[in-house]
């Protein structure tokens, strides 16, 4: 039987490897939105706006709300569709392939399922981020 305060230390190691995977995952967003080639301006709204909520879930998971863990794989999930729905009406406007905005959606993308696995098979996430015992801090 694993300890309460090892359960809080992995619960805590896995919010930390999600937002080291979300901060990649905006970083290769934001060099999609920026890049001269995407015309599509709306890109840098998504980005931001996952960029914000994204934190607030996180934050939020860290002050141990379960709430938030639902809400963060929703997000993720709506991002990861419009994201690649506007990699497809920007690849579809251009008449060559554009390879190197597409690795660039396609590395975020692959980023957030990254993130996804902790946030929705981590049992020891789950257990954190669940009610405090007595006598827990």
């Amino acid at each position: 039987m694993i300890s309460t305060r090892t359960k809080k230390m992995w619960g805590r190691t896995w919010l930390g490897v999600t937002l080291i995977l979300i901060t990649g995952a905006h970083y290769f967003f934001y060099r999609f939105s920026s890049d001269p080639l995407n015309t599509y301006r709306v890109c840098g709204g998504i980005t931001c706006g996952c960029l914000l909520w994204t934190s607030v879930l996180w934050v939020a998971m860290w002050l141990r709300h379960m709430w938030a863990r639902y809400l963060m794989i929703t997000v993720i999930c709506i991002a990861i569709a419009a994201f690649c729905m506007l990699a497809m009406l920007v690849r579809g406007d251009s008449i060559d392939p554009l390879s190197h905005l597409m690795k660039q959606v396609a590395y975020g993308v692959l980023f957030y399922v990254a993130a996804l696995i902790p946030l929705t098979w981590s049992s020891l996430l789950r257990q954190y981020l669940g009610p405090k015992t007595a006598g827990e801090r």
